[in-house]
């Protein structure tokens, strides 16, 4: 049997969400696009060393992606996915981070449930519109 890292290591902050639920608790259980859009948001939203929006960038890309699909995978939805999203929402401050990743689940576990993947691609949006907008501002204050 192989020797795996203590939990802190095998899951740095940005991975790890106050709830103690991990990105990859969620994402091994998803589709690869899905689940790479779940791990940029996860990290991009609770980037603490940079602002994120290269990785929710990268969300962007990957759900398209699978919306761009002809044929989708069709994954089970496991019982461990549902009870993670509901201990993280149930914590979460920012209702908009949960409303996300409990979106790109529904539309992996609901085999193609496109309404879910656009509702959370549009509320990364608007997030990445904030966070421009807010590092213009002090740039116009200086001038």
């Amino acid at each position: 049997m192989a020797d795996h890292p203590a939990p802190d290591a095998a899951f740095p902050v940005p991975y790890r969400h106050p709830s103690g639920v991990a990105c990859i608790d969620i994402a091994r259980h998803m589709s690869f696009c899905l689940g790479n859009a779940v791990r940029c948001v996860w990290h991009g939203w609770r980037a603490s060393t940079h602002d994120g929006t290269a990785d929710l960038q990268q969300a962007v890309f990957y759900i398209h992606e699978w919306l761009g699909m002809e044929v989708r995978p069709r994954m089970p939805l496991s019982r461990l996915i549902t009870d993670a999203v509901q201990r993280f929402a149930a914590v979460d401050e920012d209702a908009r981070f949960s409303t996300i990743i409990r979106d790109l689940c529904r539309a992996d576990f609901t085999h193609g449930n496109e309404n879910a993947a656009r509702h959370a691609l549009s509320l990364i949006t608007a997030e990445m519109e904030q966070r421009r907008e807010a590092q213009a501002r002090p740039d116009k204050e200086k001038v």
